[in-house]
């Protein structure tokens, strides 16, 4: 073999071993190599040809692995699109399959040209084992060494594929408010942690993105001029940060004047110059509209609240409310209803709860305690309208009584206590100073029969404050029953002085029959030691509900601001609301079409004494 021949050959193999990364120590050592025997050539051409077979073979595994990389992102896009969108199933999942047998094409094709390379390299060894004997370990030292280098690379080149589909990694993305008025939040701050060791970071992104409810419109009815009312409009806001091409680097991100009224989608997204993507994200609970101004309410001002509400029965409501006909099954029409209770100056509500295996009862427990973020802070306390009657499972005598000493209703009465003090020992349950918690125990006034044994022995085992309801229109006689049953309960009450009285004709003569009944019953109290709670409500009318003729008291704000200032005169702790949402009975105070706010707002000036 000539001159030439030679130094060609030695260009190639430079070539060659330079390609799989060997550089210039394996220049500089065949510079030293000079006179090679007829016979150390072939050697050499043998060496140069499977080193050029594994060259080819790593070359198209790259490509290879790219390609693969590429159709695993377009395979899971395409997947999350069947997921999402149903009726382009049947189009995506042909799409998907197509790109499937790619992915397995790919992965097969990958697969054959990593044995290309172990066939390579072990082929290689042969090589050098054979001619070892003919050349000696001396004039195959290099090319031995070059097999363990080769090796060592197909292994490093195997790991960083395994690994690099995790970076950059993003990690202790977290957010915390960091400005706070009356437990509403109006700024927040996003930090997180970026690791990116092969590659330098290109972008980094995140955006606050404030969650859309347009299914109120679509599932409630409600209107879409309404829509920005309960939800205050947001834009989404997006920062970009100027990485510091860092392996390792720490960000943070402020937004401010948050409008609330919703959850938003906190998240970042990274990429670094090799187009290799990651993002996260975190939704946050509810955050408020308005801010807690029930903690700064002079009286306490409860109104009842229900959870029974479904889409289908709000037809036979005379009002339509400003969320539509909302789901008492959605956690997040409990948050709005607290929201706007608390910001109107309303510190606690009284949740109407019924017993037995009425559905209401698991939606409570099981739902909204669980589901809803602002019944599980400190910032409305709440306790149970105990009403029995409801779901017929008591036994009326002719008088219209409740008897306690059949021992039927005994019993249904004693279970349900068991069952209410599940509820006693959530943290946010309203309870007095010494500890009780509260139950409104609703037509308690119909009970009779051994109504202090019954009373004494649920005390005895659970420890309530009760608050009875007493007041009413009875007769002479009757309101001497009610009366002697007043004393075995802590605080006296009434549900609604407007039902079955037909004499009430219009708002001065109903506010002028309600201050004779609250006086006596407010005398009264005082004499046996009990504190008194009157109630007040924003009108009356049931007669689409039921169908009756029963007069209606027209709703009107006047009218009820004349309550309120009838009611502060009586109450010793408390007054009641009847109701926040009870629809059928036309007397809820909530958000409405026909009234907006402006129930809540007399609530407001009333609890905070302004003008």
């Amino acid at each position: 073999m000539n001159k030439k021949t030679k130094g060609l050959n030695r260009r190639e193999m430079f070539r060659l071993f330079g390609g799989i990364g060997l550089g210039a120590i394996i220049a500089e050592t065949y510079e030293r190599l000079y006179n090679i025997p007829s016979l150390e050539s072939r050697f050499r051409e043998e060496v140069i040809y499977w080193l050029s077979q594994y060259n080819t073979a790593k070359q198209r595994l790259d490509e290879l692995s790219n390609e693969l990389k590429q159709s695993e992102g377009v395979v899971t896009s395409l997947r999350e699109k069947v997921s999402n969108l149903e009726n382009l199933y049947k189009a995506a999942n042909e799409e998907v399959k197509k790109l499937d047998e790619l992915e397995k094409e790919s992965t097969s094709a990958i697969a054959y040209y990593r044995e290309k390379m172990d066939e390579s390299i072990n082929n290689l060894k042969k090589t050098i084992e054979r001619y070892r004997a003919l050349l000696g370990d001396d004039r195959v030292a290099f090319e031995s060494s070059t097999i363990k280098i080769l090796e060592d690379l197909k292994l490093t080149q195997e790991k960083l594929q395994k690994v690099l589909s995790y970076f950059p990694v993003i990690l202790n993305f977290a957010w915390e408010p960091t400005k706070i008025i009356n437990d509403k939040i109006y700024d927040i701050k996003v930090s997180f942690e970026v690791i990116s060791p092969l590659n330098s970071l290109r972008e980094v992104e995140v955006m606050l993105i404030p969650v859309d409810y347009r299914y109120f419109i679509t599932k409630y009815g409600m209107r879409e001029e309404d829509y920005h009312k309960v939800f205050p409009k947001e834009e989404v806001r997006s920062v970009k940060i100027e990485p510091k091409n860092l392996e390792k680097e720490i960000f943070s991100v402020d937004f401010g004047n948050l409008k609330g009224g919703r959850e938003y989608v906190v998240k970042a997204r990274v990429e670094d110059v090799a187009g290799n993507e990651k993002m996260v994200e975190v939704k946050t609970p509810y955050i408020r509209k308005y801010e807690n101004l029930g903690k700064y309410a002079r009286i306490s001002v409860i109104p009842f609240y229900y959870t029974w509400h479904l889409p289908e029965l709000w037809k036979n409501v005379p009002y339509r409310p400003i969320l539509g006909t909302y789901d008492s099954h959605d956690p997040l029409v409990l948050d709005k209803h607290i929201d706007e209770i608390t910001g109107y100056g309303m510190n606690t509500i009284c949740i109407e709860w019924v017993g037995g295996n009425d559905w209401t009862v698991g939606n409570i427990k099981n739902n909204l305690l669980k589901n809803s973020t602002l019944i599980n802070t400190n910032e409305i306390r709440w306790f149970l309208l105990y009403d029995p009657v409801a779901t017929g499972r008591l036994i009326f005598d002719e008088e219209g009584f409740i008897n306690v000493d059949n021992q039927y209703n005994r019993s249904i009465i004693i279970n349900d206590f068991e069952e209410l003090s599940y509820y006693f020992t959530h943290p946010t349950y309203y309870k007095d100073r010494d500890g009780r918690p509260y139950i409104f125990w609703y037509l308690y006034r119909a009970l009779k029969g051994d109504v202090a044994g019954l009373v004494k022995e649920i005390k005895k085992k659970y420890n309530p404050y009760i608050v009875g309801d007493l007041v009413y229109w009875q007769l002479p006689e009757e309101l001497i029953h009610a009366k002697n049953i007043a004393q075995y309960v802590d605080s006296i009450s009434t549900y609604s002085m407007y039902l079955s009285n037909p004499n009430i004709l219009s708002h001065d003569v109903f506010l002028k029959e309600v201050e004779t009944r609250f006086k006596l019953w407010s005398d009264y109290a005082k004499q046996i030691n009990k504190d008194f709670a009157p109630v007040v409500i924003p009108g009356y009318n049931d007669q689409l509900l039921r169908g009756n003729k029963n007069p209606v008291l027209e709703r009107s704000v006047e009218f009820f601001r004349r309550q309120l200032d009838i009611a502060e005169r009586y109450s010793t702790k408390s007054i009641y609301v009847s109701t926040f949402n009870e629809g059928p009975e036309g007397t809820g105070i909530e958000r409405t079409i026909e009234w907006d706010d402006t129930f809540l707002q007399e609530v407001r000036r009333f609890a905070l004494n302004e003008k």
